[in-house]
């Protein structure tokens, strides 16, 4: 493959991943743009000598992704996106961010507030 080609598929490849991670129900982390599992040693911020990798941060369009690296979401509003304005974004057990389930993050999303 010549190299305009090679860097095509990487642009497609990199625009599907955040398309993917648009598309993951709510409270889901953000997918590896790699392709390989999202761990606790990986990604932006994880260097040689075992550094800490980045931290989990609000992210996309209306902040309902949680990610250690910025991620585009397309900008439509729902209702029960308001519900993770008080979520805590964080790394869980296995290494990967997302939003840590709570009762109250439950409850909007089974009643968000109107709009």
């Amino acid at each position: 493959m010549n190299a305009p080609m090679t860097r095509l598929a990487v642009i497609a490849g990199l625009l599907l991943g955040s398309f993917v991670a648009c598309n993951k129900p709510a409270g889901s982390a953000a997918p590896d743009p790699s392709g390989g599992a999202a761990d606790a040693t990986a990604g932006p911020g994880a260097g040689e000598g075992g550094a800490a990798p980045a931290p989990c941060k609000k992210t996309g369009c209306s902040g309902t992704v949680c990610a250690d690296e910025d991620v585009v979401t397309t900008c439509e509003y729902r209702p029960e996106y308001a519900c993770y304005a008080d979520a805590v974004c964080e790394r869980q057990a296995d290494g990967s961010c997302g939003f840590t389930p709570s009762e109250a993050l439950q409850a909007c999303l089974q009643q968000p507030p109107a709009s």
